[in-house]
């Protein structure tokens, strides 16, 4: 509002008071006027158009009066004359003096008419005004921009003044509180203190910690540091006591862990029992490494460098190429891989036995400790076992239900690995004979005959041979043979055999008797026999089948049978009473042949039996099973 009038103020006005600046000076009709004709002469003179930019130093700001004008003329004849001047010389004639003179009088009714002022016609004021509006429209535009701004700023402005000024108020308030409380301050701050040591007092007096080995409970020490400070001697220990094959590492936090309890009816372990609670562990579980064959456990060694160390060897053992030939490629044809695996230390393989284990298979059993929210199914994925073959911790039986810290025994059956390789070169090959048998009615059924040895070939190969697990699956190259191969041709009997075929075995020559002296020296000399006892006239059968080749006196042996086996075997039968067969007599296994008696150097009836082999008599006693 208007504080003199009381009416509202106008827009324009409301911009300049609050720019704190005074309003412009309005222009009179008049002024206007002669503003509207110079710019119409402007545009005349110069060829624009209403609204082109301007250039005002080109044109005068005002109408000047006639007199002015030749003013201006005079001044640009005044700027013209010292180049003139400088450029004529002292004896210029008359002529041309008068000639320039002409020429100046020209030039000054010329530039008079430049600024002669003729009144505009209706068209050029119509365009004057369309310009005078363009310029109005743009100068109101920009004003109202700047005006924006302006208004912005003072805002902004506004704004951080009050800002500082709350800032201000609120640091002193903060101060002044702080001077007037700080005492308060500071006895709470002490009884909090005094507060939080009573605390940490009675949770030290009555707590202790439950120190565990992969949730297997140790025992409980007073302070943590009594087990953390002893893990690496405990696990530097461990290993030594473990043939160094693994090495143990006991980690805080990890495989062992700390559980505040009670310390009412605890007894705590020093920092020496404690490590040797986790040195003498029995169930000691580790992170080692298996070797799979797709989902299947091959192996298990101790880190993944034992791991690429046992494929590498495993592979060269498997790649052997034979002599005169050079190695070309070497590949698994198993889906090898390496995977951590948490089990016992037990079950943690040396290099020589997961080798074994990989080139001829077997039986593997992996102790394992369950872990938390491991259940039958993830240990059937990591051991590559079905649940029948994870067994309880004795050994004894499939394991029904596990939970977390149970042991368990996994039984792994163990498949050989196999290896391609290509080799190339010139080798000498081995032609192995084959055995021929053939039927022959000119033995016994049961016998055999030799009818030709064995001998194998011999033949040099040049070029490249292809293995798979130890078989020939390609051969590219040439062959000559050295040497034919010569098979084995063994006769088999098909004739029945009679009863007084020999038979090989050695039935008793007397169903009662009493061992009375045995094969071996006595009395200084060798007793080539054994002494059977039996009452005078007892029945002597044969031990085996064949022909009789002695039948009578034969010195100390008094009335003596001797009986001809195959292969050189002889049976002797002395001292009888009786000789019921004859020499070229054919007699069978078990046939009466004489009676027993006391003839010869014989100190009471009895039978003197004799095995002779190859002419040397043997102990009886093993042939007749006594």
């Amino acid at each position: 509002m208007d504080q003199h009038t009381g009416e509202p103020l106008s827009e324009e006005r409301i911009v300049y008071a609050e720019k704190a600046e005074s309003r412009p000076e309005e222009i009179s009709g008049d002024e206007l006027r002669a503003l509207a004709l110079a710019y119409a002469k402007y545009l005349a003179d110069t060829g624009a158009e209403p609204g082109d930019p301007t250039f005002t130093d080109s044109v005068p700001d005002e109408v000047q009066p006639e007199e002015s004008a030749e003013q201006n003329l005079e001044i640009a004849e005044k700027a013209e004359e010292p180049a003139h001047e400088a450029t004529s010389d002292n004896n210029t004639s008359n002529k041309v003096k008068k000639k320039s003179k002409k020429k100046k009088n020209k030039s000054r009714k010329e530039r008079k008419s430049l600024y002669r002022i003729d009144e505009p016609t209706a068209e050029e004021l119509a365009g004057i005004e369309k310009s005078m509006d363009k310029t109005t429209a743009g100068r109101n535009a920009v004003a109202a921009v700047l005006d924006k701004h302006d208004r912005l700023q003072d805002g902004l402005d506004s704004a951080l003044a009050r800002t500082g000024r709350e800032f201000v108020k609120a640091s002193h308030k903060i101060t002044s509180t702080y001077r007037n409380s700080r005492r308060v301050i500071g006895v709470a701050i002490l009884a909090t203190g005094i507060i939080a040591a009573v605390i940490l007092a009675v949770f030290d007096r009555y707590t202790v910690y439950e120190y565990s080995y992969n949730g297997m409970s140790l025992g409980y020490v007073r302070s943590q540091e009594d087990v953390t400070d002893v893990l690496d001697i405990a696990g530097t220990m461990l290993t030594a006591n473990s043939s160094g094959d693994t090495e143990i590492k006991f980690v805080a936090n990890q495989n062992v862990t700390f559980n505040p309890v009670d310390a009412r009816d605890k007894s705590t372990d020093s920092s020496d029992v404690a490590v040797n609670k986790l040195v003498y562990m029995t169930d000691i579980e580790t992170e080692a490494y298996g070797v799979y064959d797709g989902e299947e456990l091959e192996a298990i060694v101790k880190s993944s460098e034992d791991a690429e160390n046992l494929l590498n060897q495993t592979r060269a053992s498997l790649s052997q190429p034979d002599e005169g030939m050079d190695l070309i490629s070497s590949e698994f044809t198993n889906d090898l891989d390496i995977r951590p695996v948490n089990v016992l230390l037990t079950s943690v393989q040396s290099n020589s036995e997961a080798m074994e284990l990989m080139t001829q298979g077997g039986r593997m059993e992996i102790y394992h400790i369950v872990e938390e929210g491991e259940s039958a199914k993830d240990l059937m994925t990591t051991f590559g076992v079905d649940e029948l073959n994870i067994f309880n911790e004795d050994n004894t039986e499939p394991a029904v239900d596990i939970s977390q810290g149970d042991k368990v025994c996994i039984h792994a059956e163990i498949s050989p690995v196999s290896v391609e390789m290509v080799e190339k070169g010139r080798m000498r090959e081995i032609i192995e004979y084959e055995t021929v048998k053939k039927d022959s009615d000119d033995y016994y059924k049961g016998d055999t005959y030799t009818e030709q040895e064995g001998v194998d070939g011999i033949q040099i190969f040049e070029g490249t041979v292809t293995k798979v697990a130890g078989e020939v699956t390609k051969r590219d190259g040439d062959t000559e043979t050295i040497r034919e191969k010569q098979d084995k041709i063994i006769l088999i009997g098909t004739a029945e055999r009679p009863k007084t075929a020999p038979t090989g075995t050695y039935a008793m020559p007397i169903q009662r008797y009493t061992l009375s002296s045995n094969f071996g020296y006595r009395w200084g000399r060798l007793h080539s026999g054994i002494d059977m006892a039996a009452p005078t006239g007892t029945l002597i059968f044969a031990t085996d089948g064949g022909t009789v080749i002695r039948s009578g006196w034969y010195g100390g042996y008094g009335q003596c049978i001797d009986i001809q086996h195959e292969s050189g075997r002889v049976t002797r039968y002395g001292h009888c009473s009786r000789l019921l067969v004859s020499v070229g007599d054919k007699v069978y296994q078990g046939q009466n042949i004489a009676l027993v008696g006391n003839t010869g150097h014989s100190f009471g009836s009895h039978l003197h039996f004799e095995i002779i082999l190859g002419g040397s008599p043997v102990n009886p006693r093993p042939y007749l099973g006594i």
